[in-house]
């Protein structure tokens, strides 16, 4: 009995000092490969190494382990490896990774014999004369270090720095054969080879290594081929643009975000689809990319992501109307001069945006006519883009656009339930180190653009010094938004308004009755993930909790088995909602569908397994409240109604709550109204020949020699911040609003389903 209780305590403080490096220390000496895998949790168990069909995440976690485990520390960081994949898919390779590597692991029998114990110093030490402490392993695995590629047509390379051998075994050859193919082809190191694969999917590349000692070793890896955003958009033939040719794009105007030491020049792609009845470019309708980690959206992808309906598709039936469609978007790129990755799809909106304002320049430049611009913004692209229009406002630049539609924008910021957001950064960066969860914190979550529209964010809540534990205290539960990039961004946007020389008009995919996604503190998770048969994990989730109310969102407890199941570390997160609204995971709003972003995330088990046993579909990413840019309340719940003090003169709302920029047959006619029937109206007399009595008295006194029904009135200051707004106004004759307005310029704006009008006018 006093060996079960000796041992179980070795046991508890075996687990709690993972990834705690001095505590083994002690027997460094003691191995002979200087590489100790116990130091680690053994997500990979590379103890039972996988060698056919092997993933990128399996290879980057196995190599994450063996890294951290090294006494010596001869492997460079995972995010060596993570910049070789993003500077190699910048340049159209695949790079390929080799990992050979000899370590050992603890046998359990050194414990229950008494040859390993745990000293006083909370350090791991050996008894004189110990023997058979360790068992020897040995993995050798070969993978390419991008999980996907767009081509039937792939380059792989394989450089020196990537190969990573700890052992005294001298690689002679490595050859390489498609699962189809019979023969090998020896690897050229440093020299990019071809492979063509027939068909798309999941592809298996069989690969041999020889050592000098004779020793030889056959493995595969997988990639997957992912060639349906490569297809042609097809064009008008008789334009005067070249077939499908991206245009790449730099700004004039440069930016400096929190934290870089310069003003850098965004750079981007803008491709111009005229229309199909003359194919010139006269009416230019901009549609600007959103919220893009990894740049996993091309130019033809967006495009596609225009379809609604049965085979239907927006920029399709617009061309067809003699609209011309030029989609913007901002790729990964290298910063000129430098080895900097720049993942321009998650970039500062604010540079995002000068690439915009370059684009709107240029194509003003190159159109026929005067018919005036429409702008689209699906999701962060309504941001990049109404802070460009209104950019150029300012500084009297002409962006010569007379509408801007919204989709779905985060105005008053985003959201990502902060119980994920900590689950997943302890599982990226704690003692777990999850090689498959790191891009998910990295893109989606720690991104520039992440951390300026998320309104909860995890870097508002770490405790000091921490890279993964939250603050407890409850001043510290609250919503908080990341220090130095959100609050900064909003009051920046705020300040600005919204562009006044243009219609600005709204489609959002949140309810506007005030439907909830499921509910306050709806219980998401509360599962065991089996690691190995000594190792578990158990995850429990939460939505964030009814206003005033505090709950757990997130507990994370890591736990071995000897005997009975021991927790060795755990990690939680607590929330509380505000006074005035209740929590942002359940409030109305276009929904993030989480089944769609388990398909980008590839096939990583731990993953899946997470995915499967989640109790909720979706959350909310764009509250109603934000995509409407509701001034009025900061109760997120609350319906969109008449009362709403909004500056968009027009909208579309659904009474259910859809996923995020998801087209649909009510939302593509409204956005056919604005766009097409705005062009008619140009010539329409009534609202030509509207007056508004400048300067303002009492009143604000509109004059028409035509009687305008169902009109809609906005007032907004030079900033565009709303001040006064109405609806389904009759208007004949002379209409007085009673407006107390202050001493100033503002701008009122009248219109309806015909066409709409700008004015300015003045309070002395």
């Amino acid at each position: 009995m006093k060996r079960k209780i000796t041992l179980l305590l070795f046991s508890f403080f075996s687990i709690y000092t993972f990834a705690q490096d001095k505590s083994y220390d002690l027997l460094k000496a003691k191995t002979e490969t200087n590489i100790l895998y116990d130091r680690v949790f053994g997500i990979s168990n590379a103890s039972e190494p996988k060698n056919s069909e092997v993933t990128t995440t399996y290879f980057l976690q196995a190599y994450h382990e063996i890294q951290r485990a090294d006494f010596l520390q001869r492997l460079p960081k995972l995010e060596k490896l993570r910049e070789a994949a993003s500077l190699g898919k910048i340049q159209n390779q695949v790079p390929l990774g080799i990992l050979i590597t000899d370590f050992e692991k603890i046998n359990s029998a050194a414990t229950e014999n008494g040859d390993l114990f745990l000293g006083s110093n909370n350090q791991f030490q050996l008894k004189p004369n110990a023997q058979n402490v360790f068992t020897k392993h040995s993995i050798s695995l070969i993978s390419s270090l991008l999980p996907k590629v767009e081509s039937n047509q792939v380059h792989f390379v394989l450089k020196n720095e990537l190969i990573f051998n700890t052992t005294d075994r001298v690689i002679q050859n490595i050859a390489i054969q498609t699962k189809d193919e019979e023969t090998w082809k020896t690897i050229s190191r440093n020299s990019p080879f071809r492979i063509d694969f027939e068909t798309a999917g999941k592809q298996i590349v069989n690969c041999k290594i020889q050592f000098t000692n004779g020793e030889t070793i056959i493995q595969s890896f997988a990639i997957e081929i992912d060639n349906q955003n490569s297809g042609v958009v097809h064009r008008n033939s008789q334009n005067n643009f070249q077939p499908n040719a991206t245009t790449s794009i730099t700004a004039t105007i440069p930016y400096q975000g929190f934290g870089e030491t310069a003003p850098y020049f965004g750079q981007g792609q803008y491709e111009i689809f005229p229309d199909t009845v003359d194919g010139i470019l006269d009416k230019p309708v901009f549609l600007i990319d959103g919220f893009d980690p990894g740049d996993t959206r091309n130019i033809a992808t967006i495009y596609a992501g225009l379809n609604y309906g049965s085979g239907q598709n927006l920029a399709d039936y617009l061309r067809s109307q003699g609209f011309d469609i030029v989609l913007v978007n901002f790729p990964t790129y290298t910063r000129p001069n430098t080895t900097t990755i720049v993942d321009g799809g998650v970039d500062f909106i604010q540079r995002n945006a000068f690439i915009l304002v370059e684009v709107i320049n240029q194509i003003n430049a190159q159109k026929v006519g005067n018919q005036k611009n429409v702008v689209i913004g699906p999701s962060m692209g309504g941001l990049i883009s109404r802070y460009a229009l209104r950019y150029m406002e300012i500084n009297n630049l002409n962006h010569d656009t007379r509408l801007y539609i919204s989709f779905d924008s985060p105005h008053q910021g985003a959201n990502v339930p902060i119980g994920f957001q900590h689950l997943f950064n302890y599982m990226a960066y704690g003692p777990l180190g999850s090689a498959a969860v790191q891009p998910i914190v990295d893109g989606l979550i720690k991104s520039p653009a992440a951390r300026q529209m998320l309104i909860d964010h995890m870097d508002g809540h770490l405790q000091s010094g921490s890279a993964f534990e939250f603050n407890t205290a409850s001043a510290s539960l609250v919503p908080t938004g990341a220090p130095n990039f959100r609050a900064a961004f909003q009051n920046e946007l705020n300040t600005m308004g919204f562009p006044t020389t243009v219609r600005n008009v709204s489609i959002s995919n949140g309810a506007g009755n005030g439907t909830m996604n499921y509910s306050p503190n709806f219980e998401v998770m509360n599962h065991t993930f089996n690691v190995t048969s000594t190792q578990r994990a158990i995850i429990n989730l939460r939505f964030t909790p009814a206003a005033s109310q505090t709950n757990q969102v997130s507990r994370f407890r890591g736990q071995q088995w000897f005997f009975v199941w021991i927790t060795g570390y755990e990690s939680l997160a607590e929330s509380k909602s505000p006074s005035d609204t209740d929590g942002l995971d359940s409030a109305p709003g276009g929904r993030f569908d989480m089944a769609g972003f388990e398909a980008d995330l590839g096939t990583d088990p731990l993953l899946t397994e997470f995915f499967t046993n989640l109790n909720a579909d979706y959350f909310t990413f764009i509250p109603t409240w934000s995509s409407m840019a509701i001034s009025n309340t900061n109760n997120l719940y609350s319906s969109v109604t008449g009362t709403s003090v909004t500056p968009f003169v027009a909208s579309s709302i659904p009474t259910v709550n859809e996923n995020h920029v998801t087209l649909n047959q009510n939302n593509v006619t409204f956005a056919l109204n604005e766009i097409i029937n705005g062009v008619l109206s140009t010539n329409n007399p009534a609202l030509e020949t509207l007056w508004v009595k400048n300067p303002l008295a009492d009143n604000i006194e509109i004059n028409t020699s035509y009687t305008i029904e169902n009109a809609n009135i906005t007032v907004t200051d030079m900033l565009g911040k709303s001040i006064y707004t109405t609806k389904n106004q009759t208007i004949s004759g002379t209409l007085e609003i009673p407006v107390t307005l202050t001493k100033g310029v503002y701008l009122i704006t009248i219109g309806n389903e015909k066409g709409s009008i700008t004015k300015k006018i003045v309070k002395n």
